[in-house]
């Protein structure tokens, strides 16, 4: 019996969902493109004939209304936050998408709500309006059951024709799940890929990443995002992966002299706003790297918001484009114009006018490379070394805004120019090598860590040189207290700053510690 239907063996029935008629679709053509976008926002979609009816592509959108979704984001909560995005982006995907949804974590307090799991709306055509009333059902109460809310997902009868998930996620799973593990056993049993947008109100970089795992276990794509307008952007990206990836799985088109057209996934060549004013200004957008050139041409993703409260309120997505000299069709007025090459981007308020109007937006940008070597002058594993970038600036409680996390070394990332500080982690642990950089326009930046950290192993025994005792469960603290590592195994291995240590080994109801010292670059074994 699958998930889907596991939800009423326990008194908890699908949520209502009115009767909507379908709307008009139109198709919107762009010129052919071959430019990649923010982190793959946004992609091509495979040339068909113009009078091959493109195919729909399926999502299950996956929605986090735990405790954690109460959290502030901008003027709103983050659930408010991916309310407002969804209704901005789904209009332009209408087209091109089959949506349903599922719920987790609203109805029930704490851990009852690990079971909580309910699908909203079966996948099928969607109209906008139908956003407000599932929303206005939900609630943030209950525990996170982000494993089984993905296992509920894929099992669910709409995930059998196939398509993709997209989890919108507030936090890490608080059920004493292993999403990690879902995904795998998900990818193991089917080609459903797994696009996550994990919401960072602030702080929350480390749990959240740890849900990366679902992404890339199922071949799927993974934001973390900080702000409304981030959230706007990852959902569209996500949509328009999931539109990519059903064209080009579909058969190819073919016809006798038909003419070959291309459109850009999601990217419609005009939209307006809500208001349904018509057009009556042309907006040319172009960008440079610094003030001196080059315009850029590849790799740049564009985004057209109308915002009533500024760049921390709500945002309504408009128009966005992966073109390097994209022209948008808009009403006049007042409009948030984004430009994003990498992790470089730029956001300006711009006032359009009717008639036309040529806008020059320059990045400052440049790049930042990461190198990591060991004591002995030898490059360390790359798969053990993890660099956080933060900015320069801190907050009244002395804390840093994290800017991109996880960059690995040999790794280039595009990043505005200026000062940054960078925390570069060997291991799991505490073996964490800080400094700060600067970044200039057009240049890019190497950053060198040589790693003092030193592997410590431990183990339980009866007698000296004994066999390790299994299920033991272990917990490192520094010298202040603070704990440092935990972890459950029969030998487990942690990369440790130097510095005095505790450790506790717990079996069978019985606990038992030691103290040892941890040297830089020479390796411990602990009994």
């Amino acid at each position: 019996m699958s998930l889907w239907w596991c939800s009423k063996m326990n008194n908890v029935s699908p949520l209502p969902i009115r009767n909507l008629s379908e709307r008009t679709m139109h198709r919107h053509l762009a010129t052919l493109l071959t430019l990649t976008a923010l982190l793959s926002w946004t992609g091509l979609a495979p040339l068909q004939a113009a009078d091959a009816p493109r195919p729909r592509a399926r999502v299950m959108v996956v929605i986090d209304s735990s405790a954690e979704m109460g959290e502030l984001l901008g003027d709103g909560t983050k659930l408010a936050a991916s309310q407002n995005a969804l209704a901005s982006v789904l209009p332009s995907h209408a087209a091109k998408l089959d949506v349903g949804f599922m719920v987790y974590g609203h109805r029930v307090s704490g851990r009852g709500a690990c079971t909580g799991i309910e699908p909203l709306r079966p996948v099928g055509k969607f109209e906008t309006g139908e956003i407000g009333d599932i929303f206005g059902l939900l609630k943030t109460k209950g525990d996170a059951a982000v494993a089984a809310a993905l296992a509920a997902a894929a099992a669910s009868p709409d995930m059998a024709k196939g398509g993709a998930i997209v989890m919108i996620a507030g936090g890490p799973d608080g059920c004493d799940a292993d999403p990690c593990q879902a995904a795998g056993e998900l990818a193991a049993a089917s080609s459903i890929p797994v696009h996550v947008i994990a919401i960072d109100a602030g702080g929350e970089a480390g749990p959240l990443q740890a849900l990366k795992c679902m992404a890339d276990n199922t071949k799927g794509t993974f934001w973390r995002v900080g702000s409304t307008m981030e959230l706007a952007a990852a959902i569209d990206g996500a949509l328009a992966r999931v539109e990519k990836d059903s064209a080009a799985a579909a058969p190819a088109a073919t016809g006798s002299g038909a003419a070959q057209t291309a459109s850009i996934i999601g990217v419609p060549a005009q939209t307006a706003t809500p208001s349904g004013k018509s057009a009556d200004a042309e907006l040319f957008l172009s960008a440079l790297l610094t003030d001196a050139g080059p315009q850029l041409s590849t790799g740049i993703a564009w985004r057209v918001f109308v915002s009533p409260g500024g760049t921390k309120g709500p945002v309504n997505l408009v128009a966005s484009s992966a073109e390097a000299n994209p022209t948008f069709k808009l009403p006049s007025g007042d409009y948030l114009v984004n430009v994003a090459f990498g992790r470089a981007y730029v956001t300006r308020a711009l006032k359009v006018a009717a008639g036309s109007q040529n806008v020059q937006v320059v990045l400052n940008a440049g790049a930042l490379k990461v190198g990591a070597r060991l004591g002995d002058g030898s490059l360390a594993p790359a798969q053990m070394v993890t660099c956080d970038v933060y900015s320069d600036q801190r907050d009244q409680f002395g804390n840093r805004a994290k800017v991109l996390a996880g960059v690995k070394p040999g790794v280039v990332v595009r990043l505005n120019s200026g000062l940054y500080h960078l925390e570069t982690t060997y291991g799991d642990a505490n073996a964490t090598v800080g400094t700060d950089v600067g970044v200039e326009a057009g240049k890019i930046t190497d950053a060198m860590f040589t790693l003092t950290g030193s592997k410590v192993s431990f183990r339980l025994v009866q007698q000296a040189g004994g066999e390790a005792l299994t299920g033991t469960n272990w917990v490192i603290q520094a010298a202040d207290g603070g704990v440092v590592k935990k972890s459950l195994a029969a030998l487990p291995t942690h990369i440790l700053a130097a510095g005095a240590y505790t450790v506790t080994a717990e079996r069978a109801g019985k606990k038992y510690t030691a103290d040892f010292a941890v040297k830089a670059n020479l390796p411990l074994a602990v009994e």
